[in-house]
C-alpha cells in the first residue's frame, strides 16, 4: 500500500500543532540577563550602581527610563547615547531526552542593546523628552540535535519602545513627569518535531523543524515622582504600565506553512522607588526597590486562524521584587566612580520551568566610572557581573542542570547644549 508523504506531512503537522505549538510560541523565554526577560541596561551611569537610586539619582537625562520626572531637575537641552553589550552564559549539564544524548549546550549568545535619549527645556521648570529603547527582549539558541530539541531551539525576541515623556517642577521640591509607550515586538522560536518526510509505516522519521514568528504594536504609559528634600537628598517613584500584545504570525514545520496565528501576550507593569543622599561632596550613597508584576504573564493561548484553538502554554509566573545598593565617589570634580550590588528575584516556579525559561534567583554586581571631558560633554561606562544560582529543568521527556552567569559592558555619551 502506498501512502501520500505531503498529505502525511499536512495531517501530522496538525496534530503536532495541537499538541506543541504552545511551546515553539511561548517567546518570553529569558536568557538571564535580568529578572524574567526585562532588560534593565538602559543607562551606563545608573548600572554602574546596579541601577540602585535609579529613579531618584537624575544624574542625566539617561535616568528618564527610570523616572520621567528626573528630567526636570537637568539644565538645558542633553542628547544621550548607551550601547550595551550583554554576554550571556545558559550552560546545560546532565542534560536527558529521547532523541538525544546529554551533551554539553552553552544556548547564552552575545548582544548589544542600544538606547537613545532626548531633552529639550521649553521653560527651566518645563522639559520635554524622547526615549527609544529595548525593555524586553532575549537570545538563546541551541543546537538541532541536543537533548532538549523537543523543546526548544532558536529564541529570539526583540522589542523597541518609543516614549515621548514630558516633566514639570511644581516646586523647589516636587517634580512630577509623564509618558506614552509605543512598543513594537517581533519573535521568531523554534523547537524540532517528530513530524518528517518519510513513511511513517516504514520508521523513515527524520526530525524536522518548527517555526513560529510573530510581532504586534502595543502602547502603555509611564509615571514618574521626584521629591527634593533638601539639595543633598532626594526620593522618586517610577512607574512603567502593562503593555498588551496580540502577535499574529506564521507557524511552520519544515519550512511548509500549517497555519497564521494569534496569541495575546501581556508584558508586566512595574514600579520603583529610589533613594539618593550626599553624605558630602565627595561622597553619595543611594538604594532601589522594585517590584514587577510577573503575574500577568499566567497563559499564553495560541489560536490559528483556520483550526481555532491550537494550544495553552502555562507559566504561572509569580511578581518579583528588585533590591540594590549603591555609592559614588567624587575624587575630583569631573571624575565620578561607583559601584553597587542588588538582589533580583526570579519570577518563574520551579513547576514551570523549562529549557526556554531556565533563570533563577541573581547577584548584580557593578562598578562603573563617569568623566566630565567638557562642561557640555561626559561618558560614563560601566561593567556587571550577574551571578545567577544553579536551575534545574523537568520539563516532560527532558530534564537538565543549568549554570547561568551574565557579563555586561555599557558605553554611554551625553551632549549639553
Amino acid at each position: 500500500m502506498k501512502h501520500d508523504n505531503k498529505i502525511h506531512l499536512g495531517l501530522r503537522a496538525r496534530l503536532l500543532a495541537i499538541a506543541g505549538v504552545s511551546a515553539a510560541l511561548a517567546w518570553p523565554a529569558a536568557d538571564a540577563r535580568a529578572a524574567g526577560f526585562a532588560i534593565k541596561e538602559q543607562s551606563a551611569s545608573a548600572q554602574g550602581n546596579s541601577f540602585a537610586g535609579a529613579t531618584a539619582g537624575a544624574d542625566d537625562v539617561t535616568y528618564m527610563f527610570f523616572n520621567p520626572a528626573s528630567m526636570a531637575r537637568q539644565d538645558g537641552n542633553q542628547l544621550g547615547g548607551v550601547l550595551s553589550y550583554i554576554d550571556v552564559k545558559a550552560e546545560t549539564a546532565d542534560a536527558s531526552g529521547p532523541l538525544s544524548d546529554g551533551s554539553t549546550q552553552d544556548a547564552g549568545t552575545g548582544t548589544f542593546v542600544p538606547a537613545v535619549y532626548g531633552m529639550w527645556s521649553v521653560t527651566p521648570d518645563l522639559k520635554i523628552g524622547l526615549a527609544i529603547n529595548a525593555p524586553f527582549g532575549l537570545k538563546t539558541e541551541y543546537t538541532q540535535t541536543w537533548a532538549g530539541q523537543l523543546h526548544a531551539v532558536e529564541s529570539d525576541l526583540r522589542t523597541i519602545n518609543i516614549n515621548p515623556t514630558i516633566a514639570y517642577r511644581l516646586n523647589e521640591m516636587v517634580s512630577v513627569g509623564a509618558g506614552l509607550q509605543f512598543q513594537k515586538a517581533d519573535a521568531t522560536l523554534s523547537q524540532m518535531t517528530d513530524a518528517a518526510d518519510g513513511d511513517p509505516f516504514n520508521g523513515s522519521y527524520v526530525p524536522m523543524l518548527a517555526e513560529t514568528t510573530g510581532d504586534d504594536w502595543g502602547y502603555g504609559l509611564t509615571l514618574g515622582l521626584l521629591v527634593e528634600l533638601s539639595e543633598a537628598t532626594r526620593l522618586g517613584l517610577g512607574y512603567r504600565s502593562q503593555i498588551k500584545h496580540t502577535l499574529e504570525g506564521d507557524f511552520t514545520v519544515g519550512g511548509n506553512l500549517v497555519d497564521t496565528i494569534t496569541a495575546d501576550l501581556t508584558t508586566p507593569d512595574q514600579v520603583s522607588a529610589g533613594f539618593y543622599h550626599d553624605l558630602n561632596s565627595q561622597f553619595a550613597v543611594m538604594a532601589e526597590l522594585g517590584w514587577t508584576g510577573w503575574s500577568s504573564l499566567d497563559q499564553v493561548r495560541i489560536v490559528g486562524d483556520n483550526v481555532g484553538l491550537i494550544g495553552t502554554e502555562t507559566y504561572s509566573w509569580d511578581d518579583a521584587w528588585f533590591f540594590g545598593v549603591g555609592a559614588i565617589w567624587r575624587p575630583t570634580e569631573e571624575l565620578k566612580v561607583r559601584g553597587g550590588i542588588a538582589y533580583d528575584q526570579s519570577p518563574i516556579p520551579e513547576a514551570t520551568r523549562g529549557p526556554r525559561i531556565p533563570g533563577a534567583d541573581r547577584t548584580w554586581v557593578s562598578a562603573g566610572v563617569g568623566y566630565e571631558l567638557s562642561p557640555n560633554f561626559v561618558i560614563d561606562a560601566a561593567y556587571t557581573h550577574i551571578f545567577i544560582d544553579d536551575s534545574t529543568v523537568n520539563a516532560a521527556t527532558f530534564t537538565a542542570n543549568y549554570e547561568n552567569s551574565v557579563d555586561i559592558i555599557v558605553l554611554q555619551g551625553v551632549v549639553k547644549f
